[in-house]
């Protein structure tokens, strides 16, 4: 019996090769699906018996939501994210959310919070 790769397309974006590419660029630590709100939906793929985080399809976007590593500039690592993700958006923007920070210092020496 041979075993077949399923491909996890939503609306012919393939989701998991877009977490693939995400977690793959240096500076990121996750994927993060995020809360819901009434103004904002969560940052997830729905898939039969599955969800992918951090990963969601729209008809003109993609947008990938990460937990990013302490000291990676934010606009590099966004532009990082959507050239890697690019290949696999079927032409939709991809819009990328930095949900959160880790491995961020303790504590700073050098900053006086009580002047």
């Amino acid at each position: 019996m041979t075993a077949f790769a399923v491909v996890a397309l939503v609306d012919g974006v393939d989701v998991d090769a877009v977490a693939a590419a995400v977690r793959a660029c240096d500076g990121v630590a996750g994927l993060e699906s995020g809360t819901s709100t009434p103004a904002q939906a969560p940052t997830v793929s729905y898939l039969p018996g599955r969800t992918v985080p951090g990963v969601r399809v729209e008809p003109d976007r993609v947008t990938v939501q990460v937990v990013a590593q302490w000291g990676v500039p934010v606009p590099e690592l966004g532009r990082r994210i959507q050239a890697a993700v690019a290949p696999y958006a079927a032409g939709r923007r991809v819009d990328v959310i930095v949900a959160d920070l880790v491995d961020a210092p303790v504590g700073r020496a050098d900053l006086d919070c009580e002047s």
